[in-house]
């Protein structure tokens, strides 16, 4: 048998011919360009996830560092209450002497303040907010403290003979009344004025805002005559809580100023127990002062409080010696998700739900913090919502309270 004998090509017929460039083919070409387009879809949704999630880190931290600052300086007010209590006399009338005067006899001494501090549902406690819950959402509280909040400008004082002016500014320890609540309303009224000259670029914002009431030491009513017994006109004396909220950033001027304005937005509730210290007295109820949250100064029992040995006069011109304080707040997102037309129903059914859910102090740990890995009921409204919060809360230890019975 003959074998056959391999023989190689000629080195010419390897050779490219003259003139001809390597080349990718078409199916190459289609690979390549399938591959690049799966390559620049997975490359955006990864750039925009990262955005969204940006922007929803950014709106939570700056939001809630607004709500913060806010928390810290109702905190830091509510630290400085007082009601600079005192002993009086209490006597009795035993008779006229010749020139026709009364004859007394100091039989007991009691507690007197002129001044007022109360806390509760907004619904109760501030004046004009009742039957309107879902606009008023959580609880309020006012009262005075040694803030020194003075007018921006100097006021003057009517002489026998002549007029001179009066500078407070430097006053720092002026008396001053203050309060807090939540509010759901429009910015219609103190929107930077140059935002009018966009022509509605814009728009106006409907949110829930944390109010502040914040009169000047000159426009203290506490000390006006006609308040006198402050145990007969209880919660008189901030009357105007709603008539003095900003009408007009335009108009207003250093004399002018509105004294209930806007601090923080996108707060949805703000919850206020006042409470009793009991260590060592296993058998006394912390909230047992306020079960109902009210607590009224002028008082001698709050309702709700069925409290033993507490003399005749009760916590009556007593501040209470702590202050659970928990405030609720959204993210702008959630804030402006709440706000649209199309969730005004949804809106409402929530915020009337939260102020039916305030209302028994025995309840709070429950509502708010939840039991056995389980969301409290309050803050499972939100969730049931997907709406973003946070809860702040902090334990006040009034200074001033010189709590005995």
């Amino acid at each position: 048998m003959k074998l056959s004998t391999f023989s190689p090509r000629p080195a010419s017929l390897c050779r490219p011919r003259p003139g001809a460039r390597a080349a990718f083919t078409l199916i190459e070409l289609l690979v390549s360009v399938t591959f690049l387009v799966i390559l620049m879809l997975v490359v955006s949704q990864v750039i925009g996830i990262v955005q969204r999630s940006w922007v929803r880190a950014n709106s939570r931290v700056s939001q809630f560092r607004e709500a913060r600052q806010a928390f810290d300086t109702l905190s830091r007010s509510l630290s400085q209450a007082t009601l600079n209590n005192y002993w009086d006399n209490e006597f009795d009338t035993v008779g006229t002497d010749a020139a026709g005067q009364q004859i007394t006899l100091a039989k007991d001494y009691f507690r007197q303040s002129e001044l007022q501090f109360v806390c509760g549902p907004t619904s109760k406690v501030v004046p004009g907010a009742a039957g309107n819950a879902q606009n008023y959402p959580g609880h309020a509280v006012f009262f005075q403290a040694p803030l020194g909040i003075a007018s921006l400008v100097a006021t003057t004082t009517s002489g026998s003979s002549n007029t001179q002016p009066v500078n407070t500014e430097n006053m720092v320890n002026l008396l001053c009344g203050r309060g807090y609540f939540v509010e759901w309303g429009t910015d219609a009224s103190f929107r930077p004025p140059f935002l009018e000259q966009l022509n509605n670029a814009v728009p106006v914002r409907s949110r829930l805002r944390l109010m502040e009431y914040s009169p000047t030491a000159e426009k203290n009513r506490i000390y006006d005559t006609s308040l006198r017994p402050i145990t007969s006109h209880s919660m008189e004396w901030y009357q105007d809580v709603l008539n003095t909220e900003v009408q007009s950033a335009q108009a207003e001027t250093a004399q002018t100023r509105a004294f209930t304005r806007p601090i923080a937005e996108n707060i949805i509730a703000l919850v206020i127990s006042p409470q009793m210290e009991v260590t060592g007295n296993q058998n006394t109820t912390p909230y047992g002062i306020a079960p109902q949250y009210l607590y009224d100064s002028t008082l001698k029992l709050n309702p709700g409080a069925t409290l033993n040995n507490v003399g005749p006069q009760g916590t009556q011109h007593l501040l209470p010696p702590l202050l659970k304080v928990s405030m609720i707040a959204l993210d702008e997102r959630s804030g402006e998700f709440l706000a649209r037309d199309e969730n005004s129903q949804m809106r409402a059914q929530l915020l009337t739900a939260i102020a039916g859910k305030l209302q028994n102090a025995a309840s709070l740990s429950e509502e708010l913090d939840g039991s056995q890995g389980k969301a409290g009921t309050l803050v499972q409204l939100l969730l049931d919502q997907k709406l973003n919060y946070r809860v702040f809360s902090t334990t006040i230890a009034l200074k001033q309270s010189r709590w005995s019975f």
